[in-house]
């Protein structure tokens, strides 16, 4: 089996191109990470060939989406960073233009990373791109993507029907036509209505879909298994390109990353913009430079600035027990307990279904979540939430009891405790599934 995932490695394209290569020490590194547009392989009896091979499609292939992952090695984060294709840029011949006409030229690898390195100020680590052939193939050799449509959807451009509310597994086509959407429409009040955010929307949408298809990858699939790699490799050859510093341990180690995160665990972040108007008359988008430098600072790996805390005192900050291991009366139960030990709590509750018991906190609240976690036998997984107004104890699977003492010794990544401004920028533009209601199974 391992001879036949090397074989198909053999067959993945690749390109030399200018990176930084690994990063140092096993630190974290940046991914650009490119969705062509090339129809090559595209079968006809495909349901949504007519909009993939119809009249006016251009030839060859251009940028369909540019992202940034920034990948930490020891699996306990990837920060995602979608860059509009609308996004105004000079690129290396100093010629103006959106950011994905820079994928046009002679060199397109070499002169995207470029122009993504010198507008951002940050370093490419590693080159992926995969076209839509092989983007329906990973989808497909996972057996279909499961979302909770919590109401229908549909796309006139990219072929996306979703006509009922409820749990829909996508297909390679159907998956596609989701990720590719500009135009969504979704139906509410009685009517069909344009969501109208156009590219920035669909990058919402794109960050969505590889979250969930990291929580479906966890829930059917061994990924440290050879043969569940192997599944992602048979979607490579000619669908897949790759810069010349990859070698086949660096794609697994990709793969599993993604492969073992909670969807939690995938950070998704918008880049400040605004429309404007090019010399040329078209209608394009730029970058908020001062606005987009705490984001920015993520995927340069620049060590964030110590947030301002409030040092609470225990009784003073409400906590919330949220039920996520779907145990019965355990969110009651883990309730009274905190409150015996001094706690100010909020009502107990089912929250979403997790593996990983996860403490939610705004920065301001630090101390107040750590006081929390000191209960607990194990470290859970901190998530930083600018949104919340109290701690948030999500009880995962792995959640056994309480602690009896509290624990001097816990540990919160320094990753976890950014400032508030990047946290501000993880935000859904456009329209994308509600979540799965608590107790349903969409699998």
């Amino acid at each position: 089996m391992l001879a036949w995932g090397l074989d198909k490695w053999e067959q993945i394209d690749t390109v030399t191109v200018d990176v930084a290569g690994p990063a140092a020490d096993g630190a974290p590194g940046n991914w650009l990470l490119i969705g062509s547009d090339s129809r090559e392989g595209i079968d006809a009896n495909d349901p949504n060939a007519g909009f993939l091979l119809g009249e006016g499609v251009p030839e060859g292939k251009r940028t369909d989406t540019i992202m940034v992952a920034r990948v930490d090695p020891r699996g306990e984060i990837v920060h995602l960073l979608s860059i509009p294709r609308d996004l105004w840029v000079t690129y290396p011949s100093g010629r103006e233009g959106r950011i994905n006409g820079v994928f046009s030229g002679d060199s397109p690898e070499q002169d995207l990373i470029t122009t993504v390195e010198t507008t951002f100020g940050l370093e490419i680590n590693h080159y992926a791109e995969i076209n839509f052939v092989g983007f329906q193939d990973i989808v497909n050799n996972l057996g279909g993507v499961p979302i909770w449509f919590d109401k229908p959807m549909r796309d006139p451009g990219s072929g996306l029907l979703i006509e009922n509310a409820g749990c829909h597994v996508l297909d390679g086509s159907q998956a596609l036509a989701f990720a590719r959407g500009r135009k969504l429409e979704y139906f509410a009040d009685g009517r069909w209505q344009n969501d109208g955010t156009g590219d920035l929307g669909r990058s919402s949408r794109q960050q969505y879909f590889l979250r969930r298809l990291s929580s479906t990858v966890i829930s059917r699939f061994d990924i440290t298994e050879i043969g569940t790699i192997n599944r992602v490799l048979d979607a490579g050859g000619q669908n897949f390109t790759k810069d010349q510093t990859v070698g086949l341990d660096d794609l697994v180690s990709l793969a599993r990353t993604f492969g073992s995160l909670a969807p939690e665990q995938i950070v998704g972040h918008a880049l400040p913009v605004y429309d404007f108007t090019s010399s040329a008359g078209a209608a394009v988008l730029g970058l908020e430079v001062e606005e987009a430098q705490p984001v920015l600072d993520i995927f340069r790996g620049v060590d964030p600035a110590a947030p301002t805390t409030t040092v609470t005192v225990r009784g003073t900050v409400t906590v919330v027990v949220l039920n996520g291991s779907r145990t019965a009366g355990q969110a009651t139960e883990v309730s009274n307990a905190l409150a015996a030990q001094g706690f100010a709590m909020g009502i107990a509750d089912n929250g979403p279904s997790l593996e990983r018991t996860t403490v939610r906190f705004p920065t301001s609240m630090l101390d107040a979540a750590v006081d929390v976690a000191s209960y607990l036998p194990i470290d859970p997984l901190f998530v930083t939430d600018e949104s919340l107004t109290e701690v948030q104890l999500i009880t995962g699977s792995d959640f056994t009891a309480l602690l009896a003492d509290a624990r001097t010794d816990v540990v919160i990544p320094a990753t976890t405790v950014a400032p508030a401004a990047p946290v501000a920028t993880e935000s859904t533009v456009g329209v994308v599934p509600g979540p799965t209601p608590a107790g349903t199974l969409c699998q």
